[in-house]
C-alpha cells in the first residue's frame, strides 16, 4: 500500500496518520522519538506493509509486473492499490477525497517543524501536486510514476507500466476489492480492539 492506503487505513486519529505517513522514514526503534500516537502510526504501518506482502492477491498482483520491473513491481503495484482506492473513494469513505486530502495536508503543515527531513523536503511536492487526488486518474497516477521514478536509486521505468497496468486494470480491481476488504479486516482486528 503506498501514501494514500495508509493514511486511509490509519481511521479517524490524524496523529495515528501522520505516524503511519512517516513510517518509511523511520528505521529500527527510532520511532521512540516520536508522540506516542506517531509510534501507533509506525507500527500499524508495519502491519500493514506485512500484512500487505503476503497477500496472495497482492503477491498475484505484483508478479504480473516482475519480469518488466523485477523487484520494482512490488512498489507499482503498492501504488496501483491507491490509484483503486482513490478512483473508488466513494465505496470507502462518506467524505470527499479532496476533504480528506486536505485535512491531512493541514495536519502535516501543522506538524512539519516535527516530521523527518527526508518527508518535510517532499511535503511541498505532496500539497502542491495533491498527490491523493492525482491518484485517482491515469493521468495523475502517470505524472506520480515519472516523479518517483526520478528518485528511485536505480533505473526503475515505473512509468512504462502504464499501459500495462490499464490493459489489466478490469482484472486488478475486482481482485483489489477483495483485497482492500480483508486489510480493512486485518487492521480492525489488529489494532481496534
Amino acid at each position: 500500500m503506498n501514501y494514500l492506503a495508509h493514511v486511509y487505513l490509519s481511521g479517524n486519529n490524524q496523529d495515528i496518520a501522520i505516524g503511519n505517513f512517516i513510517a518509511d522514514s523511520i528505521k529500527g526503534n527510532k520511532y521512540k522519538e516520536y508522540p506516542i500516537l506517531w509510534q501507533k502510526g509506525v507500527f500499524l504501518h508495519r502491519f500493514i506493509d506485512s500484512y500487505t506482502d503476503s497477500h496472495t492477491i497482492f503477491r498475484d498482483h505484483s508478479r504480473l509486473f516482475f519480469d518488466s520491473h523485477r523487484h520494482y513491481s512490488r512498489v507499482l503495484v503498492d501504488i496501483f492499490y491507491d490509484h483503486l482506492l482513490a478512483k473508488n473513494w466513494n465505496k470507502y469513505c462518506n467524505i470527499s477525497l479532496e476533504d480528506f486530502s486536505e485535512i491531512f495536508y493541514r495536519n502535516l503543515l501543522i506538524n512539519k517543524n516535527k516530521l523527518p527531513l527526508k518527508v518535510k523536503s517532499s511535503l511541498k511536492y505532496l500539497i502542491k501536486e495533491n498527490w491523493f487526488k492525482s491518484y485517482s486518474t491515469i493521468e495523475g497516477l502517470n505524472k506520480i510514476l515519472i516523479k518517483m521514478e526520478s528518485r528511485t536509486k536505480y533505473p526503475s521505468k515505473l512509468s512504462s507500466s502504464i499501459e500495462k497496468f490499464v490493459s489489466l486494470l478490469p482484472l486488478i480491481e475486482q481482485r483489489f476489492f477483495i483485497f482492500f476488504n480483508d486489510i480493512q479486516n486485518a487492521v480492525n482486528n489488529q489494532f481496534n480492539n
